[in-house]
């Protein structure tokens, strides 16, 4: 089932990454040959402002790998699972149009499709792009 997450970003730095906090963990599955698309949107509904697909760790885009080891948080079994990883570039967030406004609320929907499997939405919710103090 889907889940709602909201994510804040900083319009003159990298969102996410492989050495950033934003990452969703899933357990007991292998995901990591699935194909990946995470629309951002001004309205639900309207245009994608930009979609991030399937790309190499510490590239825009989408990156997914499976951890045989990892841990179930709650019963400490080792149950695998893989761990999604958004990675958007400054340039991308910088090209944004924020019409005056200081921040800009996208809504966003990430979209898998396991290897042999269907489309399905993994989360959806919004994406504040905050201005920030440029450097």
């Amino acid at each position: 089932m889907a889940f709602e997450k909201n994510y804040t970003a900083f319009a003159s730095a990298v969102f996410g990454g492989p050495s950033g906090r934003v990452f969703i963990d899933v357990l007991g599955q292998d995901l990591s040959a699935a194909t990946f698309a995470w629309a951002f949107s001004a309205n639900p509904g309207a245009a994608a402002a930009f979609t991030l697909t399937n790309a190499a760790a510490g590239s825009q885009g989408v990156s997914a790998s499976y951890d045989p080891a990892m841990v179930h948080p709650v019963s400490g079994a080792v149950v695998g699972g893989t761990r999604i990883v958004p990675q958007i570039d400054e340039a991308t967030l910088e090209g944004l149009t924020f019409s005056g406004a200081a921040n800009l609320a996208l809504t966003h929907t990430l979209y898998e499709t396991p290897s042999g499997g269907s489309k399905r939405v993994r989360c959806h919710g919004v994406l504040t792009v905050k201005q920030g103090a440029p450097n």
